[in-house]
């Protein structure tokens, strides 16, 4: 009985590893990880100090010993027992009952809802870059709408707040989620991403795979090697030009700031065109001194048991006033 609980044990902290390090669709893939150190002695090496070392630069220890980064620890491991409890499996079972309603509704709606080619049609080059473009603009959108009623509803504010509590940015704030606001985010992206992909199939007339680099899509992959720095405390910015279509870790830093400037802007993952389809993009002309956490009024956490249980009591409290559902653009 012993050995097969050390063996389960062995077998989980396994699969932990595997996904987190070694699976190429997360931002802690150990390439990615590998990237954060070099770009940032890249711009070490630009702005270098000799009362500074690289070490320093790249881990502060006021920040690194700070007990919110130790709270971001501790909701990284609950949201990795949500993960290894099946919250993903039970997602995309979602998403393809949805997305076979879909595809079923548009068969009895006849054939000239449809696109047919010949079985020898064999998706090329293009075929797989548009996939890829269609499915990652849908499943942004996903991730951007769900993220903007978190900041628009106070009944879902309460939830990802646990998230905008951060008093300080690194790699791992990633994960400080509450796991509602987990949960809800990726079923929004998920489900629209498939219904994307499946009227892409349905029009285009054949199935096709997304063009991919190390088993994730092109854009993605390029997402990620930065993605790290979105919660660090190190700026870096794609541009004027470049933050008209991405999202750069700078404008996302600009989207936990405290500056009342800075609130309600950059919802988006990926592309920032959301936010200026919304009316909420912020690209800043230069580096700016942000302060992370939550606005004046709202309070912070103080422990794990206080960040998973309290958002479920004043979500309930905002639940019953229902003339307040809606925040302030400015709060």
């Amino acid at each position: 009985m012993l050995i097969d609980i050390y063996q389960y044990s062995a077998d989980v902290i396994t699969s932990i590893f595997h996904s987190k390090f070694l699976w190429s669709g997360s931002r802690h893939y150990w390439l990615y990880m590998l990237a954060y150190p070099v770009i940032a002695y890249i711009l070490y090496y630009q702005i270098r100090s000799s009362q500074r070392s690289y070490l320093s630069f790249l881990f502060p220890r006021d920040i690194y010993t700070h007990r919110s980064n130790i709270l971001d620890l501790k909701l990284w491991f609950v949201i990795i027992v949500i993960l290894k409890l099946g919250f993903l499996t039970l997602v995309f079972a979602g998403v393809g009952v949805v997305t076979g309603f879909i595809d079923s509704g548009f068969d009895l709606l006849g054939p000239e809802w449809s696109v047919e080619r010949t079985s020898g049609d064999e998706p090329g080059f293009l075929d797989r870059l548009l996939f890829m473009v269609v499915v990652t603009v849908c499943t942004d959108f996903g991730f951007f709408i769900m993220h903007y009623f978190y900041h628009r509803l106070t009944w879902l504010w309460e939830f990802h707040k646990v998230h905008h509590s951060a008093e300080v940015l690194t790699p791992i704030t990633a994960n400080r989620h509450h796991p509602v606001d987990y949960m809800l985010e990726g079923c929004s992206a998920f489900l629209i991403g498939g219904i994307g992909a499946t009227l892409f199939t349905r029009f285009h007339g054949i199935e096709v795979d997304a063009l991919t680099i190390m088993n994730v899509s092109a854009i993605h992959f390029f997402y990620y090697m930065t993605a790290n720095f979105r919660h660090s405390h190190i700026w870096v910015g794609f541009g004027k030009w470049g933050s008209r279509i991405f999202v750069s870790p700078a404008m996302h830093q600009i989207h936990h700031s405290v500056a009342p400037q800075h609130f309600n802007k950059n919802f988006g993952f990926i592309f920032s065109f959301w936010d200026w389809i919304f009316g909420t993009r912020y690209i800043p002309e230069q580096k700016e001194e942000v302060v992370f956490g939550l606005p004046d009024g709202e309070s912070g956490y103080a422990g794990l048991t206080d960040a998973m249980l309290r958002p479920f009591k004043d979500s309930f409290q905002r639940l019953k006033d229902t003339k307040s559902w809606v925040r302030s653009p400015t709060s």
